[in-house]
């Protein structure tokens, strides 16, 4: 258990530098707003499709150590070609590198995880939260010392690579699945479906859900800045985090347990996202936001570990990979990317209370078809999941 902690804390490390330095890096190049909004556009979109491409060969071949080791090398090497690109094709090239290594990286860590435990929920997110302290340690350690340098692609660069470089190391010492046991259980598998109707149903309360969520990705660190004047971004979003790590934890051992099931706490999610815009939109202090950020305890704290264990519920194991690909794909991606369009053409037309209403009102959606849908949520697992196995 301690090496695959030490896989989400590092890897969550460099998150902490990839996700809100991206577009930095990519303007330091050069490159005008409207080209930086093109290029991560093409990055997204690439994100979002390639990681089906990487999962079915993960599930096809079993050999998920080996393919991770690669994506991480890509992810390296796409960093470093950012830090140093002259030509827009040297650009485009990193950024469909790093769409296809990070974005495939993150589902086939939440499979490998998930196999290791053999569906332990506890297990699951008490591994995942060490990746959560990654990220706020990062997050924080950038606040109090004003590291990296914004204006120097080498510094963002330099930082994300220390971390990626000592996931390598980690993965490295990953146990890989037997050939002849991944064969077998496909063979057993044979033309079966691989995923069944609720996993159908939760993708659709997921991708609501995770819309409601976008405007807060995409909008908030503009919001603090323009609409309260409030400057620490990084701490807010830190906040934010701390009581994710709380509620994850819980979440977990609730769910092995079976105290709970994971569409009580899509419920849970859904609600919790309703009250969070809300505050936005209607209560716009430093006391609302700090409530507000509060509430990602159970808007995303308590979501995650439910919708892996899910997955891991409603697909065959054989899929599992490609299973998680499409939660973070299609069930994330695709509605960050929708919302993201939308979200900001209200800004820019009614300004942010309609934005974090509009949204709301996405959260309600998602908690409403949960309702209407629990029979088929709470259907029995499609394939036994065991007690959890040594890592």
């Amino acid at each position: 258990m301690v090496n695959l902690s030490l896989s989400f804390f590092f890897f969550y490390c460099a998150v902490a530098v990839v996700t809100p330095y991206l577009q930095v890096m990519i303007y330091n190049l050069g490159y005008s707003y409207q080209a930086v909004g093109a290029l991560l556009s093409l990055h997204e979109v690439v994100a979002i499709v390639g990681p089906f491409f990487v999962a079915a060969w993960i599930d096809r071949s079993g050999r998920m150590k080996r393919t991770v080791l690669v994506c991480t090398l890509l992810f390296i090497a796409s960093m470093a070609l950012l830090m140093t690109a002259s030509t827009l094709v040297i650009v485009i090239a990193a950024l469909v590198l790093l769409a296809l290594s990070f974005r495939s990286i993150l589902p086939a860590l939440d499979s490998y995880a998930n196999s290791r435990f053999d569906g332990n929920a506890r297990s699951y997110s008490l591994v995942r939260s060490v990746g959560t302290v990654g990220f706020i340690l990062f997050s924080l350690f950038f606040a109090t010392t004003g590291l990296p340098d914004l204006g120097s692609n080498r510094s963002i660069g330099l930082w994300s690579l220390a971390p990626l470089i000592l996931f390598l190391l980690a993965v490295v010492r990953w146990k890989d699945e037997s050939g002849r046991v991944h064969r077998v259980a496909v063979a057993e598998a044979g033309t079966r479906p691989w995923y069944d109707r609720a996993f159908v149903v939760g993708m659709v309360v997921i991708a609501l859900n995770r819309l409601s969520l976008s405007a807060v990705t995409s909008f908030f660190s503009l919001f603090l800045v323009d609409e309260l004047g409030i400057n620490a971004i990084s701490l807010m979003n830190a906040i934010g985090a701390a009581g994710e790590f709380f509620a994850m934890i819980g979440a977990g051992i609730l769910l092995e347990r079976k105290r709970v099931l994971p569409y009580h706490l899509f419920i849970a999610s859904s609600l919790a996202m309703v009250l969070r815009l809300l505050l936005y939109a209607f209560v716009p202090t430093f006391g609302g936001v700090l409530v507000a950020q509060l509430l990602n305890s159970f808007s995303f704290g308590a979501f995650q570990p439910a919708a892996i264990l899910f997955v891991v519920h409603r697909v065959r194991r054989h899929r599992q990979t490609l299973g998680m690909s499409v939660y973070a794909s299609l069930g994330t991606g695709v509605p960050v990317v929708m919302g993201s369009i939308l979200g900001g053409f209200i800004v820019q037309r009614h300004g942010y209370t309609a934005l974090f209403i509009t949204y709301a009102g996405f959260a309600f959606a998602s908690l409403i078809v949960a309702m209407l849908c629990a029979e088929t949520l709470r259907q029995q697992p499609l394939e036994a999941v065991s007690a959890s196995s040594s890592v």
